[in-house]
């Protein structure tokens, strides 16, 4: 190999290597990036607990529902109204009312409240009593 050939060769090597400037950028970049994989992940397990917890809400106001259905339409007023009950699988509350303000008809309501891991209440109250 003549003389020529090695400097040609030396050079090359030097300029593949990364400087420190270099190196610091990209760790900086890749930490970015695994930043905001981390936060998404962590926020997508708090909707995925939300639609689980919404879902059972949803089940227990329909389980409610379906009792006060199945009610003589007498007692309904004194059985149900602006009592709570707790849901299955859920850290909450729930509650019926009953509006009989018109004597034929009755208007049913019924609410559930529950507290997130993350301490984020849904519903109607921030005491989760109903």
């Amino acid at each position: 190999m003549n003389k020529r050939t090695s400097a040609i060769l030396l050079m090359h090597k030097h300029k593949a290597a990364m400087t420190l400037p270099e190196l610091l950028i990209a760790a900086a970049l890749v930490a970015v990036v695994l930043i905001s994989i981390v936060f998404s992940y962590m926020t997508c397990l708090q909707l995925n607990e939300l639609a689980k917890n919404s879902s059972i809400a949803v089940r227990s106001a329909r389980t409610r529902l379906e009792q006060i259905k199945n009610t003589d339409f007498d007692d309904i007023k004194a059985q149900y109204d602006e009592v709570s009950f707790t849901p299955a699988l859920l850290n909450g509350s729930g509650v019926s009312y009953v509006d009989d303000s018109n004597p034929d008809l009755l208007a049913v309501t019924v609410t559930v409240c529950w507290q997130q891991r993350n301490g984020r209440i849904i519903g109607e109250d921030s005491d989760l009593d109903g």
